[in-house]
Formats: structure tokens, C-alpha cells, sequence
């Protein structure tokens, strides 16, 4: 049972405190593996006040809000660590005609959007991962202010930064590499108003961070620049890295390293750098990153569905840290974590990992890597309150006998009933209670009509031309 410091020397008089949750098993992932029946969670200024017995906090608080968790599973906010919120766009469209939006003709992103439709599609993309229980959202794209706003607005807790490139985005359609300094100065620039902006916005809940898109992207000096700028920033470093056979050949042709090795040179492999992807990498890389100490965000489901497989248990054997993200294929993480068990099976052809390496890559991991470690990714006393409320009558999440297992093997995002970011609640019974959920869908909908048409697709909801 968790207590708060003051626990015994109350002088019998209710404490308030702003938010009560009462009633459920608690699943705390915290260093103990702590779990909890019938109990409770009293939240004050945004932190958890305390952890214990439903009946003992119940006489002990006075809130200004009870939620009755009654039967239901408690645990952390899950850590998304790597998405583009727009490129939401592409689902559905983008698993069959390519590799990545980047570098596939036809298809309307980045550089063909308005900071408009930017901010409309991010907040679909917001709305989604929050409705799937991501409470920290890691998330860089053109336009970072409109993805500021929108992380703001629906009340999670985000990562932000720009995709700092000057790779010419167009010639990359056509498999093109054209380096372009104008380009490198506009991004760069764009990253660092964002910087000035946003970061430390609302107490912290928004924080800024440098992102150059990827080695092959960025030119060497374009790579040199960011690292000095992060270097002076702080925070992490986010990018691609050994995403694709292309990228790998065009390092190698430029400067004769590996994607890795560039990075090294540039200043960038430090522990600092959250790489994701990681799938064609050598093993004397793998051995690279784990002596810089990165981390990696490991991409399972966008992976497979192009038929690949990260080597992400090499990457941990070697000491590099763990991380989970959806990479805007969807804002299932609870997919992901099963998604990326399966993967590591089937590659080591022998049933490696296990429910809470998975769940802990989606959590405290994610949390640790990102500077949040003492802040999220466990429910202790102390910690931000960060908190999904699991619907326990949904059929998915029946029978409840181990909560690990169950929410690896079993859960969807859509048995996530109410979701808390920083003691507020987010998602009530499903529903997003910061904004108009199904506003932001429509909104959603109809910018990607448009984008789609002018890309030469025209979307089925428009019948014939």
C-alpha cells in the first residue's frame, strides 16, 4: 500500500483533494509490481496524493470530484514515443501503394498542407491516441505549432517538435535526393519558434524537443547544426534511423558511413537520441547505439505491415532502451504492445518477451527515455496523475484473473473507459470531455476530401465527378 508522507500525522479532519477515484484493481506498475484490490487514488495539484485500500482513502479525503471505479482496472497512462499526428491522413491509403509518405508519390503530405489542415488532422490524431489511453504523446511533423495547439487543447500530455530536413520533399517522391540550405534554415527556424513558444507550456505539460526527420533526409551539415542546437536545448533528439535499404544506400553513397555511424559523426548518437524504426541495421551499429546508450522506439505494427521486422531483443541485448509507438498507424497501443511481442517471436522463432516487458516498454520505458521518469509511467505517490480507467465488462477484458497478460493479449484502446492527464479527466465513458469529439472527426474528414481530390484521389463520400 502507498501512502503520502503526511500519511500519519493527519489530525482526523477530511483532506481535500481534487480528484477521488474509488473502487477497482490497481495495477501500479511501479518497481514492485504492486497491484491493488478494491482501491483507491486521491489526486491533488495535478500529482497523486495517494495510493491504498478504497475504505481508508474514502475517510480520509474530501474531493471535489469522486469518480466510482467500482470493478474496473486502474493503471497508467500509456507513452506513445514517436508519431506525425497529420499523416493520419494516409490511413488506409498509404499501407498498399508505398513505403513511407515521405517518399510515395500521390500522396498529400507534409509539404502539400496548410497549417490549417495540419491542426485539423493533428487533432484527429490527439483525439485518437487519447481515446486509446495514450496519455504522453510524442509527436513532431511540419507545422509544430498547430500540433502544439492541438495537444493543448484535448488536454494531453505531448512531446513536440518539427521535421528538420533539407532534402527537397517532392524530388524524394521520385526517389530523388536534392539538398537544399533554404530548406534546412526554414526548418530550423520553425523548430526553434516552436521552442520559444511552447516548451514548458501549462506546468510542463508540453515540451519541446529537436527532430531532424533522418540521416538520408538531412544533409551532414544539416545533421551537424541540429546536434549543436540540441545539444544546447536539452531534452531528447527524435528521428528515423535505419528505416529503409534506400536510406542506408544513400548515407553510404554520400559519406561512405552507415546511417548510425553519420549520426555518430554529427554529434547526434548520444543518450539523448530516441531513434525509431532501427530495422536495416548492422551488427556492429546495433553494438554502436548501445555503448552511446540510445533508445529506440520500436515501430511494430507500421513494420510489419510493410513486411518487416525490427531487430528490437538485438537492440535490447545490446543495451538500448526500449520504447513503444504506433507511428500514426493507429493509436492502439495496446495493439502494438501484441503486435510487437509476436514480431520479436516469430523473428527469434521461440516465444521471447513476455506481458510486462511489453507493458513496461509502453510505460515506464517510454517515461525513463523521455526525462519523465519520476513524473509518469507508474502510479506511485508523487507522480504526475496520469490514468486510464478500464472498462472490465467489455468482453475483451474477460476473464481478469493475471491484469498484465490480459491487456498485452487481450485489450484494445477501445476498452480504455476514462482517461486522466495530469489529474484531469480527458475521456469520461469513452467520450472526449475537453473538446467535440465528433467536431474533430467531421472537421477531419472533410480537410482530407479536399487533400485527397487535389492529390488526384477522389474520396468515395464525394460520389461520382
Amino acid at each position: 500500500m502507498q501512502v503520502s508522507a503526511d500519511d500519519t500525522s493527519r489530525a482526523g479532519e477530511p483532506e481535500a483533494c481534487d480528484l477521488l477515484l474509488l473502487g477497482g484493481t490497481i495495477l501500479t506498475l511501479d518497481e514492485a509490481d504492486t497491484t491493488l484490490a478494491d482501491g483507491a487514488v486521491a489526486v491533488r495539484d495535478r500529482r497523486i496524493a495517494a495510493i491504498g485500500p478504497r475504505a481508508a482513502l474514502a475517510a480520509r479525503f474530501r474531493a471535489a470530484r469522486t469518480l466510482d471505479c467500482g470493478g474496473r482496472l486502474l493503471m497508467p497512462g500509456l507513452v506513445n514515443s514517436h508519431n506525425h499526428t497529420p499523416l493520419m491522413i494516409t490511413r488506409g491509403m498509404i499501407e498498399d501503394l508505398g513505403f513511407a509518405p515521405m517518399f510515395t508519390a500521390g500522396i498529400p503530405q507534409g509539404h502539400r498542407l496548410t497549417e490549417g489542415e495540419a491542426e485539423a488532422l493533428a487533432r484527429l490524431g490527439v483525439y485518437e491516441m487519447l481515446r486509446h489511453g495514450c496519455t504522453t504523446i510524442v509527436d513532431f511533423y511540419r507545422y509544430p505549432q498547430a500540433l502544439a495547439r492541438a495537444h493543448a487543447e484535448l488536454g494531453s500530455r505531448a512531446i513536440v517538435a518539427g521535421r528538420v530536413h533539407d532534402a527537397d520533399p517532392e524530388a524524394l517522391t521520385q526517389r530523388r535526393y536534392v539538398y537544399d540550405p533554404t530548406l534546412a534554415r526554414e526548418a530550423i527556424q520553425e523548430n526553434a519558434d516552436l521552442i520559444a513558444a511552447w516548451d514548458g507550456h501549462d506546468q510542463g505539460r508540453i515540451r519541446c524537443d529537436w527532430a531532424p526527420h533522418a540521416p538520408d533526409t538531412c544533409s551532414d551539415a544539416c545533421l551537424a547544426e541540429v546536434a549543436g542546437l540540441a545539444a544546447g536545448h536539452g531534452g531528447n533528439i527524435h528521428t528515423h534511423l535505419c528505416q529503409s535499404p534506400v536510406e542506408v544506400e544513400q548515407v553510404r553513397a554520400r559519406s561512405g558511413l552507415t546511417p548510425p555511424q553519420a549520426m555518430e559523426a554529427a554529434g547526434l548518437l548520444t543518450p539523448a537520441l530516441l531513434a525509431a524504426h532501427c530495422i536495416h541495421i548492422e551488427a556492429e551499429d546495433v553494438a554502436r547505439l548501445g555503448r552511446a546508450g540510445a533508445a529506440m522506439a520500436y515501430t511494430p505494427l507500421g513494420n510489419a505491415k510493410t513486411g518487416r521486422i525490427a531487430p528490437a531483443l538485438d537492440l535490447a541485448e545490446a543495451g538500448v532502451e526500449i520504447t513503444l509507438c504506433t507511428d500514426t498507424f493507429s493509436g492502439d497501443l495496446f495493439e502494438a504492445m501484441r503486435w510487437g511481442v509476436a514480431m520479436q517471436r516469430i523473428r527469434r522463432g521461440a516465444p521471447v518477451l513476455d506481458a510486462r516487458t511489453a507493458l513496461a516498454w509502453a510505460t515506464g520505458n517510454g517515461a525513463r527515455r523521455l526525462g519523465l521518469g519520476a513524473e509518469v509511467g507508474a502510479l506511485t505517490v508523487g507522480r504526475r496523475a496520469d490514468i486510464l480507467v478500464m472498462n472490465t465488462d467489455a468482453p475483451s477484458m474477460a476473464p481478469l484473473i493475471d491484469g498484465h497478460g490480459l491487456l498485452v493479449y487481450g485489450a484494445t484502446g477501445m476498452d480504455v473507459g476514462t482517461v486522466i492527464v495530469d489529474g484531469r479527466v480527458v475521456i469520461e465513458d469513452g467520450v472526449l470531455a475537453t473538446a467535440d469529439g465528433p467536431a474533430i472527426v467531421r472537421e477531419a474528414q472533410k480537410v482530407s476530401e479536399g487533400l485527397w481530390a487535389r492529390s488526384g484521389r477522389r474520396p468515395i463520400t464525394l460520389g461520382e465527378a
